[in-house]
């Protein structure tokens, strides 16, 4: 269809960002930024702490904003070392964040462009392609988590590369195909890059026969270049998978959890064809809008009806977009194959929300629409590829308006009548371009025009169904909350902790866009012994250890537990009435009195004269972590034994002096009046070491979750600093696997075939 010449290819990647640009222009403009809750109550806060590391020539390493602190360089929700986390730098974050998904959906246009020029389509077809992808409305939905369109903007590039190592042998396509990979881990969202690479092991699957007749070599390479991507991305995936192993889902993850965020029933189905046909039963704590839905549009559907599905890999495609619709009933899915999948599939089972995997039906439906309208256009079939489509569409114009009317239909009414009404419409339209093409399409010199009308009413459609998505306003506004609260935290670098207990909104995570300390906060990453205390001050014991059953994002810790003094956290902002000593009252986020409390906190950096040691079953089973919370003596980790120290009466805690937190690194002077412990009240990880004078010292795991430092006699200086332990691994993977890579290319390369 059309000419395949350069001027058309150029032509269709840059009417790329102009759609892009034109589908979001309240984002795009000058000023503007997308500010959906994700956004504004995480995302722009960790996108401050790790851009200010940045800027300052360093890699992110312990931030204190929140959860008492973590590896920022272990959240994969930073994606430190994304491109556009760089290209973006000299914005604020909502700014930065916005320009940085406009930047991927152009990425991901120009994939689809790239891939299906590979697979001999035209730029009209390819243009197609890259509206359904880029403006699909899944990729719109969960615009307000940025790095979706991060991780999936790779998708097609890594196919491309596939494509492109299969019909012309070279080398480099399968470095694209590993490159982009391991861009796509380096994205940040975890579920999309795992789906990405999924998808591209498949399909180099699906090709590895016809390859190996070719040559032998070239099957497993093309096998191993996906895969390969996850290593070359080491430098951010070790970090991020020591993070994890010490965090909530390190014990592993329990089907119930797995499978939460379902649809809750096959009425989910409806939403391909009504997709604001959303509320009623529907509006659960476990289902809203961006998750539930997987509209693909009215033409695609039409287009799935007559795409060559003999064409390669089609019918691949076209499982795979069902199988993502299949798994999104999670544990109702036909035949177990959720649970199946839970249960086999590696990796598979950390992840929960089912209906993320409606993201590979938008890509493969992206293909198979690209695929028809190019088919739509060869003389061959054509009148009977018109007629299924036509009747494709014919079927969604009937069936939408008698859903609503369905016995137990659970959707809103209301809502799903007026969704209906708009599917008629877009069918009528579409019939009418169908129609069109029973004499445009036979033409080689409208036929261009008619196949871009394909891309402008699949735009139209999105645009009417996701346009107003995703809420923005200036960025300038975006000012950190509790602004008021500055003047009863310390000055820097003191220690300057505070906790906030307060409806879920932007002051969950203001103390690290205030550049304080935070003891609480909202997010999926945390250190698991940190998380486990916040909820064992709900009770005054720790909970049993096991696998995540329910969402870690929202602990509730209990400000006037006796296991509190442990979090050192002497500020505590709360929405709700605390019985505490009240120290400023706040300006509320939401009609609810907010008010500053002075809460009982042991001193960050203290000696203590006594300890002993217990196991975490001890811990949980008895009261010496209550006692410990009295700061007169520690309870050490077995695994951590310090050189053979005697232990005195209770005794303490003494206070440090001029005790300094920055970044990583804590220090402080301790004197002590006898052989003792310097108790330090943040969190132990691996990389933590210690110093007293400037000597090395032991450090052992203290107080479940905290580190201790043995001190001699006297006045001493303390220093503990923290190092990534697995970036120069990471660093060392990458860089072996790169160099792997190339020798095998150049091997083959220098083979005779």
């Amino acid at each position: 269809m059309g000419a395949r010449s350069a001027s058309g290819w150029w032509a269709a990647a840059l009417a790329v960002p102009a759609l892009v640009i034109a589908f979001h222009a309240r984002a795009a403009a000058p000023g503007q930024a997308f500010v959906g809750t994700d956004l504004r109550n995480f995302f722009f806060a960790v996108r401050e702490a790790t851009a200010a590391a940045l800027r300052a020539g360093q890699v992110p390493g312990w931030q204190r904003g929140f959860f008492l602190g973590y590896p920022l360089l272990g959240d994969p929700q930073a994606a430190v070392l994304d491109p556009a986390t760089w290209l973006t730098l000299p914005w604020d974050a909502p700014r930065a964040l916005t320009l940085g998904v406009l930047l991927h959906l152009c990425v991901a246009g120009w994939g689809m462009l790239a891939w299906l020029r590979q697979r001999g389509l035209s730029p009209a077809a390819g243009l197609l392609g890259a509206v359904l992808f880029a403006l699909g409305a899944k990729q719109t939905a969960h615009l307000q988590h940025w790095n979706f369109a991060a991780s999936c903007a790779w998708w097609p590039w890594m196919l491309c590369g596939l494509d492109g190592f299969a019909a012309r042998g070279q080398g480099r396509f399968l470095a694209l195909t590993a490159a982009a990979a391991a861009l796509s881990w380096l994205g940040g969202a975890a579920q999309m890059a795992y789906f990405g690479t999924l998808v591209a092991g498949v399909y180099a699957l699906a090709l590895a026969p016809a390859l190996w007749r070719r040559r032998p070599a070239d099957a497993l390479l093309a096998l191993a270049a996906a895969p390969l991507g996850l290593l070359l991305a080491a430098p951010v995936v070790l970090p991020v998978l020591e993070l994890a192993g010490l965090g909530p889902r390190g014990a592993g993850v329990g089907y119930r959890f797995a499978t939460s965020w379902k649809w809750p029933d096959r009425h989910g189905l409806s939403l391909f064809l009504m997709p604001r046909a959303f509320g009623g039963r529907w509006y659960l704590p476990e289902m809203n809008l961006w998750e539930a839905t997987g509209y693909l549009g009215i033409l695609p559907l039409g287009l799935a009806a007559a795409a060559p599905l003999r064409r390669r890999g089609l019918w691949l495609f076209l499982a795979l977009g069902v199988l993502g619709v299949w798994l999104c009933f999670g544990e109702d899915a036909w035949l177990g194959l959720h649970q199946a999948l839970y249960r086999l599939l590696p990796g598979y089972g950390s992840f929960r929300n089912p209906t993320r995997s409606l993201m590979v039906t938008s890509f493969a439906s992206a293909l198979l629409a690209a695929e028809a309208l190019e088919a739509l256009g060869a003389p061959e079939g054509r009148g009977r590829r018109l007629a299924r489509a036509a009747a494709a569409l014919a079927l969604a114009a009937a069936v939408a308006p008698a859903l609503p009317h369905l016995a137990g239909f659970s959707l809103d009414l209301g809502r799903a009548r007026e969704g209906a009404r708009l599917t008629v419409a877009l069918a009528a339209g579409a019939l009418a371009w169908l129609a069109a093409g029973w004499w445009l399409a036979a033409s080689p010199r409208w036929r261009p025009a008619w196949g871009l009308g394909a891309a402008a009413l699949c735009a139209i459609d999105l645009f009417l169904t996701f346009g107003d998505m995703n809420p923005t306003a200036p960025a300038a506004g975006e000012r950190p909350a509790l602004a008021d609260l500055a003047p009863q935290v310390p000055a820097p670098p003191a220690p300057r902790r505070v906790a906030v207990l307060a409806n879920w909104g932007r002051t969950a995570n203001a103390p690290l866009r205030n550049s304080w300390e935070g003891t609480t906060g909202y997010g999926p990453s945390v250190i698991d012994r940190v998380r486990q205390l916040l909820e064992a001050t709900r009770r005054d014991r720790l909970p049993p250890l096991g696998p995540v059953v329910a969402d870690t994002n929202f602990p509730r810790p209990r400000p006037s537990s006796a296991l509190w003094p442990l979090l050192a956290t002497p500020l505590v902002v709360a929405d709700r009435g605390l019985p505490l000593p009240r120290v400023a009252r706040l300006a509320p986020e939401y009609d609810l009195p907010t008010f500053a409390y002075a809460a009982p906190a042991l001193p960050r950096v203290f000696w203590t004269g006594a300890w002993t040691t217990a196991g975490d079953a001890e811990l949980r089973e008895g009261g010496a972590l209550l006692a410990a919370a009295r700061g007169d003596r520690a309870v050490l980790a077995p695994e951590t034994p310090l050189p053979r120290l005697a232990t005195g009466a209770p005794e303490g805690p003494l206070a440090a002096r001029a005790v300094r937190a920055d970044g990583g690194a804590v220090e402080a002077t301790v004197t002590a009046p006898r052989p003792g412990l310097a108790v330090v009240l943040d969190p132990w990880f691996p990389g933590w070491t210690a110093t007293v004078d400037g000597a090395p010292a032991p450090l052992a795991r203290a107080d479940y979750a905290f580190m201790a430092v043995p001190v001699p006699a006297g006045e001493h200086v303390v220093r503990l600093a923290y190092r990534p332990t697995q970036l120069g691994r990471g660093v060392a993977v990458g860089a072996l696997t790169a160099a792997l890579l190339a020798a095998a290319l150049a091997w083959r390369r220098l083979r005779p075939a």
